[in-house]
């Protein structure tokens, strides 16, 4: 949701910061803002908008080995320079980031007012200065007036605090990811480890909970007792160039292009685990797939396959309205968690829901160590590396491939899925260079739509409900994704000349969907086919090739690829679309 970065150590944390909120600004750059933190003095800067153009010197700040900073996405109060952070005590003695919502901040607000506080901004997030601050007026150190403050707070956090008079540094976290690094006499604190790669790939992962303190040393204690916990680092295997753009304009189209080979990595699984997750599926007893935005539509595709390759039957859940079927859930029941980041608040309240009862539980998932790994049995990894646009694209075929992988297991055909994945990933870059130039040419020619719609029959379905998501997330033009036949049961009163239609179309379901097709040409639709051959039908053209049951896998590229040239059509940010964040950590 938003981004935080604090540094203690020996280097200059305002450069280390200012990096870090560029790495981070997939997260929330709605605002930003840098504090500073000197002898006797915090100073603080705090602008509306992007950070990415941002340099060193614009700061103005002398050099300081500790720092913290943020980019915002806003939840509370509007986007301004006052309701950015950082957030600074009454004394101007203590700092504070915050990513998360304080459920019960106008009980605090009024407590603290009464105290003789007083709020300059209009956020949840500025309680939390405040309050450290109350308690420290009580002689009770730092680290103390912290935990005191979050054992108060009701609703989610991770928060980077400092203290101008100690030089200490805390994070803590409880339903919003925060990380540690860990370099050579430095540390930082941070929502996710593309920020300090460049210094260390030494990582502790803070669990929901824990507080962890930096002055000389680095420590880990338990909120709610004050006892220390002792934590292990996890190495990162990410390499920095890879959260880089590169040669690539955007983080989108390198992205796109990264699938020719996150496909092939997907499917490169320890055989032990496949083996295991395998045994969970054929075992339970009641089987959901959950999901939020692009990975619930990996799990509609699942559920898809799954009937057709497993003949299993798998409940289909949006990770919000997962507590709605608490009834069905027992001791024997699996549940399926799909995320990239594995730190969206609503998928992990799901999985919260089915360990409540004694659910069976794995996830696939992109982010070693996030809160979705901890919480489940097991986890597939997607191998897919950083992903930083807000976008998902290489994350979503990742998922596909996995999915594809264990229903071919579970059918006893894992060699057959092998060699569907090493037929699609080698299609991938085929399919990439053949169409960038017909795809920009494309999106130019009818960037003015005001609608767009996308039709799948089978298997086509799931990749028409993606393809609808990626062209309204980045181009903010209306898009729907219907099953072939829904059409005509009310939407279809919105045909008319020029109105582009997406049509998917497999070979098992091409009769049917090419008369879809016709029906919308006949009302002056404008015909855009995806199909493996041409037909008289499409006023426009995109081969795919026929990977059978893997095609979702293919048919989703075209149209990512498109969906980037529209939005820079239009004149918007393929990685930064309005309104949204990479990683969805509120409810």
């Amino acid at each position: 949701m938003c981004g935080i970065i604090g540094y203690k150590g020996n280097k200059d944390g305002n450069e280390v910061v200012l990096k870090g909120l560029h790495s981070l600004e997939y997260r929330g750059y709605d605002s930003w803002g840098i504090a500073s933190v000197h002898e006797n003095e915090i100073k603080i800067i705090k602008k509306v908008g992007q950070i990415g153009h941002i340099k060193l010197k614009d700061l103005g700040f002398p050099k300081s080995n500790l720092a913290l900073g943020h980019t915002r996405w806003a939840t509370h109060g509007g986007v301004s320079e006052i309701n950015a952070h950082p957030h600074l005590s009454k004394n101007k003695k203590i700092v504070v980031v915050h990513n998360g919502i304080v459920e019960n901040f106008q009980e605090l607000r009024r407590f603290l007012e009464e105290q003789g506080f007083e709020f300059i901004s209009e956020t949840d997030s500025e309680i939390f200065p405040h309050l450290i601050e109350y308690f420290m007026e009580q002689k009770i150190n730092f680290e103390g007036a912290v935990r005191r403050t979050l054992n108060k707070i009701e609703g989610s956090f991770a928060i980077v605090a400092i203290n101008l008079e100690s030089k200490e540094m805390v994070g803590a976290r409880h339903g919003s990811p925060l990380v540690a690094g860990i370099g050579n006499g430095e540390f930082f604190l941070a929502s996710d480890v593309p920020p300090f790669l460049a210094y260390t790939k030494k990582a502790v992962y803070l669990d929901d909970g824990e507080l962890t303190i930096i002055n000389k040393h680095i420590k880990f204690i338990n909120i709610e007792t004050g006892k220390e916990i002792k934590k292990q680092h996890q190495t990162i295997e990410w390499d920095v160039e890879q959260a880089k753009k590169g040669k690539y304009p955007h983080f989108m189209l390198k992205e796109i292009n990264e699938q020719k080979d996150t496909i092939k990595l997907a499917a490169e699984q320890p055989p032990e685990l496949i083996k295991k997750v395998t045994k969970m599926i054929e075992d339970a007893r009641g089987v959901f797939f959950v999901g939020c935005g692009t990975s619930y539509h990996a799990c509609v595709s699942a559920a898809y396959v799954f009937a057709k390759i497993s003949k299993i039957h798998v409940n289909v859940v949006i990770a919000s309205e997962f507590s709605e079927y608490e009834d069905f859930l027992t001791d024997k029941t699996l549940v399926v968690a799909l995320s990239q980041s594995g730190e969206t608040a609503d998928l992990l309240e799901a999985i919260r829901t089915a360990k409540k009862h004694n659910c069976k539980t794995f996830s696939v998932v992109n982010v070693v160590g996030s809160s979705l790994t901890r919480l489940c049995d097991r986890n597939i990894m997607m191998n897919a590396g950083p992903e930083i646009c807000v976008l998902s694209t290489k994350s979503y075929t990742s998922q596909l491939t996995i999915l594809l992988l264990l229903a071919y297991s579970v059918a006893g055909k894992l060699g057959k899925a092998k060699e569907l994945i090493d037929t699609v990933s080698k299609s991938v870059g085929e399919i990439i260079d053949t169409n960038l130039k017909k795809l920009k040419q494309l999106a130019t020619k009818i960037k003015d739509a005001t609608d767009f719609f996308l039709i799948g029959r089978g298997l086509a379905f799931p990749s028409a409900l993606e393809g609808a998501l990626k062209i309204k997330e980045i181009s903010y033009i209306h898009a729907e994704g219907f099953a072939g036949a829904e059409l005509k049961h009310g939407t279809i009163a919105l045909i008319e000349d020029g109105v582009p239609v997406f049509v998917l179309s497999t070979p098992a379901t091409r009769h049917l969907i090419l008369s879809n097709a016709m029906e919308i040409k006949s009302r002056g639709g404008y015909i855009i086919g995806i199909d493996s051959e041409d037909n008289d039908v499409f006023d426009y053209f995109i081969k795919v090739p026929d990977v059978g049951n893997a095609e979702p896998i293919l048919w989703i590229i075209p149209i990512q690829i498109f969906s980037y040239y529209i939005a820079l059509a239009r004149g918007c940010d393929p990685d930064k679309p309005r309104n949204l964040a990479k990683s969805v950590t509120v409810k």
